[in-house]
């Protein structure tokens, strides 16, 4: 998906990254060291590690930053773990998920584990990113409570709905952008600005995964169509329509039908045709266009360089992405 053209340095960062991780996972249980080996056998696209490392460079200077990499993606999977408790997801990046292969109270602990693991592990505690980090790690949990406050209501609105998002997915983007650019010797103003761009690429991250829950089977996303908006969690495309005078309270009812398990015949393509006639998909690609946008503004104030050229590049491989979704016309 992301080559590391002029950067060949970030593909041995990131086996170092690798390392890190492998070392932090160690434990004294057999019981946890399965579900540990079982989560570092599914990685993912290590997004923000890598973004992580490109930030670091993007001042030029020679920096080690794979620890600090490491510690964040440990972070990230913590959360996983415990969203997927949380949702009973069955698969977390296409092979079983930690609760559905180890039980529920297994996956607590393992998320525990990575928590803890991170904080004691680590020789980073007394750097100035590392307090920031965790502050804006209670962020992401306002937002996740947030989302939940906000279960099976119609009437939220896509404000309150962008600070969700804001805090339960930019905020880790945020962090592993601005700790890059603090490890890279960023001033006070860059490191702003690149936090900027986290946040604003989370903005566009996360509404392309929730324009991808209306739009694309399970080959790419691993969940069904729809699936966000049956278990009662409404996003951007959704929010759109139920604010249509004309398509509003149809797509409100459906909404309130699937909440007491009425399911109507075909459900699945009237919702579909509700959001198509109130123009959400078109609606949600607009914001993930004007986003993509901000996001590459806030590099303006950084020097052309390879790395902030593939953080562009990112940027615009998920926007391209959106863009080719089977969007209904």
């Amino acid at each position: 998906m992301i080559s590391f053209d002029g950067i060949p340095e970030i593909e041995e960062e990131l086996k170092q990254v690798n390392r890190h991780l492998e070392r932090l996972c160690q434990s004294n249980s057999d019981s946890m060291q399965k579900m540990m080996d079982w989560i570092l056998q599914s990685r993912g696209k290590q997004i923000r590690s890598i973004m992580t490392l490109l930030c670091s460079k993007l001042k030029g200077r020679k920096v080690d930053a794979t620890e600090t990499a490491a510690v964040i993606e440990m972070c990230h999977t913590a959360s996983l773990v415990h969203d997927d408790i949380i949702d009973n997801a069955d698969l977390r990046r296409g092979q079983l998920s930690v609760q559905k292969k180890f039980g529920r109270e297994m996956a607590v602990y393992a998320g525990d584990f990575l928590i803890f693991a991170t904080i004691a592990r680590t020789g980073l505690m007394n750097k100035l990113w590392y307090r920031t980090m965790f502050a804006k790690l209670e962020h992401m949990c306002d937002g996740e409570v947030s989302q939940l406050d906000n279960h099976f209501n119609t009437s939220i609105n896509e404000e309150q709905c962008l600070n969700n998002i804001i805090g339960k997915t930019s905020a880790m983007f945020v962090i592993a952008c601005g700790a890059g650019a603090y490890e890279g010797k960023c001033n006070a103003k860059e490191r702003a600005d690149i936090q900027a761009f986290g946040e604003n690429f989370g903005l566009l991250f996360q509404l392309r995964d929730d324009l991808m829950d209306f739009v694309c089977s399970d080959v790419e996303s691993q969940k069904s169509i729809h699936n966000d908006f049956w278990c009662g969690y409404y996003t951007v495309p959704a929010i759109h329509t139920f604010g249509h005078p004309v398509y509003g309270p149809e797509l409100k009812k459906i909404a309130q039908d699937l909440k007491n398990g009425i399911q109507g015949e075909d459900v699945d393509d009237r919702i579909s045709d509700l959001i198509q006639k109130a123009d959400g998909y078109n609606y949600t690609l607009s914001m993930i266009e004007g986003y993509a946008e901000k996001a590459k503004r806030n590099l303006d104030g950084f020097r052309d360089s390879a790395a902030k050229a593939k953080l562009i590049e990112i940027v615009d491989v998920f926007l391209e992405s959106a863009k080719n979704f089977p969007i209904p016309s």
